[in-house]
Order: C-alpha cells, then sequence, then structure tokens
C-alpha cells in the first residue's frame, strides 16, 4: 500500500524527515522545493540511493568537473554518452570502460559528490517536502549509490554549524592559492588530496573561483581542506597582492618589566585562587546549562541527532492520527522510546509541549527554552 508524507520544512527540518523515513526503513522519492528550486532524494530501505539538486545529479557534477579539468573533451563526452544510450546503461559505466576514470573513482567520487549534494539541503530551512513509497527509489543503473542516511544527516548537521566560521576566514573577493609546501610522505591520501595536485599542476596563483571548478567537490568540502591546508603550511593564499594566512591575526603581546620572583609568585598564587572560586562555579552550574549551550561541529551534531528520536515519535502519531500528541507518553503509543531515548547524554529529560501549529521539546524545566523541529 503507497504512503505517502508531506509538509513544510519550516514545521518539520529536513533532519526530522530523514530520522523518521530511516527508522521506518522506508523506501521511496523525497521531493524538496525551495524557493524555486526542486530536489529529490531517492531512498532505499532508508539509505539514500539518488539524489539530484535542481537539476544537478552526480553524473552531471563529475562530467562537469572531467570537462572543467580536460580529462575530457566535448566531443569525446558526446561519444560517450551516444554509446551509453545504445547500450543502455550510464554514463559513468562507460567512462570506466574507455579508461577515462577508474573503477575506483568512480566509487569513490560518486560517495562523494552525492554527499555534497545532499548535505546542502540542510540549508534549506523553508519550502515544503513530499516523501511517497510509490514513486522509484533509484536513480540511473550502474550509479550504485547507497549513502548512510545517518551518517549524512550528521554530517548535514555539522556543515551548518562549521560553515559560517570557514566563509568568515576565506572572506572577500580575489582570493588566489599557491602550493608552498609538499605534504609529508605520510599524509593519510585522500580525495580532497587533489587539490594539492591540481595547485602542484597550474604552477602559479589559482583564484579560488578557478579552484572551485577545478575539483567536484561542494563550496564546504572545499573550503574546509584549504583552510586546513593553510593552517598545516601546504599552502599560501593571496588576496590584494598580500600574502595572509587564513586564521585569524593575534598581536604578540608587548615585553613588560622584570619583576621579581616573589612578585610572580604572589600573583600565581592569586591567579589559582580565583580560578579555583571559578571552577567550583562553573561545576555547580555546568549541568543545568550544558543543554542550552549551542553546540558545534561534529560533536554538536550528535548532540541534535539524539533527539531525532523524539521527533520521529511526534511526526509518526501525527502521520498515523492526524493530530499532535498531547505528551511524549502518548507518542510512545506508536513509536516506543528506551529511557535513554528520553533524556539527553547529559541525563536530562526531554520536556514537551504542544504549541498552535507544532510543538516545543526542551531539556530543561522552561518551555521558553525550546527546540522546535
Amino acid at each position: 500500500m503507497a504512503q505517502a508524507l508531506n509538509g513544510q520544512l519550516r514545521d518539520f527540518s529536513l533532519p526530522d524527515v530523514l530520522q523518521f523515513i530511516l527508522q521506518q526503513r522506508k523506501s521511496g522519492r523525497l521531493i524538496l522545493t525551495h524557493r524555486g528550486v526542486r530536489a529529490e532524494v531517492g531512498i532505499s530501505r532508508g539509505n539514500v540511493s539518488h539524489v539530484e539538486v535542481d537539476g544537478r545529479s552526480v553524473e552531471t557534477v563529475l562530467r562537469d568537473w572531467l570537462l572543467a579539468v580536460g580529462r575530457l573533451s566535448s566531443e569525446e563526452y558526446q561519444g560517450i554518452e551516444n554509446l551509453s544510450k545504445q547500450m543502455e546503461r550510464s554514463i559513468l559505466e562507460t567512462l570506466v570502460a574507455k579508461k577515462f576514470i577508474s573503477a575506483e573513482e568512480r566509487s569513490e567520487w560518486v560517495q562523494l559528490v552525492a554527499e555534497d549534494l545532499v548535505c546542502e539541503l540542510f540549508h534549506w530551512a523553508d519550502g515544503s517536502y513530499e516523501f511517497n513509497t510509490e514513486m522509484p527509489a533509484t536513480g540511473p543503473r550502474g550509479i550504485g549509490l547507497n549513502l548512510s542516511t545517518e551518517m549524512v544527516t550528521m554530517e548535514g548537521m555539522r556543515r551548518l554549524d562549521e560553515w559560517p566560521r570557514l566563509r568568515e576566514r576565506l572572506s572577500g573577493s580575489g582570493i588566489q592559492i599557491t602550493l608552498s609546501a609538499a605534504p609529508p610522505a605520510d599524509l593519510e591520501p585522500g580525495p580532497e588530496a587533489l587539490i594539492l595536485q591540481v595547485l602542484g599542476a597550474s604552477g602559479e596563483r589559482c583564484p579560488l573561483d578557478e579552484l572551485e571548478q577545478k575539483v567536484p567537490f561542494g563550496r564546504f568540502r572545499l573550503y574546509d581542506t584549504i583552510v586546513e591546508y593553510s593552517d598545516a603550511g601546504y599552502i599560501t593564499l593571496h588576496q590584494d597582492g598580500l600574502t595572509f594566512d587564513s586564521l585569524p591575526s593575534v598581536e604578540a603581546p608587548q615585553e613588560g618589566t622584570r619583576t621579581s620572583s616573589a612578585t610572580i609568585l604572589v600573583i600565581c598564587a592569586v591567579v589559582m585562587l580565583v580560578g579555583a572560586f571559578i571552577l567550583n562555579w562553573v561545576a555547580s552550574t555546568a549541568i543545568g546549562h550544558l543543554a542550552t549551550l549551542p553546540s558545534e561541529g561534529f560533536a554538536g551534531a550528535e548532540l541534535r541527532f539524539e533527539s531525532q528520536k523524539l521527533h520521529t515519535a511526534v511526526l509518526r502519531y501525527r502521520f498515523m492520527t492526524g493530530q499532535w500528541p498531547t505528551s511524549l507518553d502518548r507518542a510512545e503509543d506508536v513509536f516506543p522510546l528506551s529511557k535513554s531515548e528520553r533524556s539527553s547524554s547529559v541525563g536530562l529529560d526531554y520536556g514537551f509541549q504542544v504549541q498552535d501549529s507544532s510543538y516545543a521539546l526542551w531539556l530543561r524545566d522552561h518551555p521558553s527554552r525550546s527546540e522546535s523541529p
């Protein structure tokens, strides 16, 4: 029996919807719309098997990359496309058969590009969603995509946290990049190392916007790698004719006057006493405040992912009954939760309250500190 789930992303975010589908191990097609842009995500038994965002798919992204870096000419691509149609197989399969890319590259890039495309959708704070089990879950044959919905959800939330920091550290126009030092031989190889290869092949300053065209990364993965390589000293950043570091600048402290050993000991003792007082105050209030402090990075994404089962229980109750549950106990009538799932990793029980068109979920005893889906 076909089932459909639809609504607005301002009421249920993409992580909520994906978590619900994952828990149900459903297969079908999730269609998202956001300010005139349309995306499709194929779900096969809870995992991502196909993704297309505004007409961009894994195949088209890899095609544009191969053309941009000269590994494939327009004429060669046209021949590959015609041959693929004749043999009724995917373009990527034909590219491997004709040795334009290796089978290992295809497998690696398919997962990487698909993850970037899905994670783009986590920035869609408004729009609509519709999941239909009647629609096919898979995309073109021969892609072989099987992306963990749980992992891509955590990665998407991590990127939401990290993106403002990366954008600030590489802000402004006219940024250029050069290879400044060869990485050590024991550097863990990975697809991101393609950035170093591109810079090494160019032999000169490469504009950031041009580098975006020469790698099949989304902007987040590219910026994240550039900042990491810059901090490690492998690359140098240039802007307006000047060399700069991606790290925020810190002024060197001024040399103070000489201080006697006795004075230093007194100052250290005072600092230790003040530090002990502060530590005692922090320890007494940490549990109460930890749940309300914003968490960033992978750890923050993991903490927020813990609450997704609660959102899933509420969403499923509404899906099954047509109305909001009056309490988390009622939500458990259709989606049982363990004791550990009813509380956060810091040991606090979640609170729940129905609102006009949605609900509030919080970790402390006041609904004003709510976490709406």
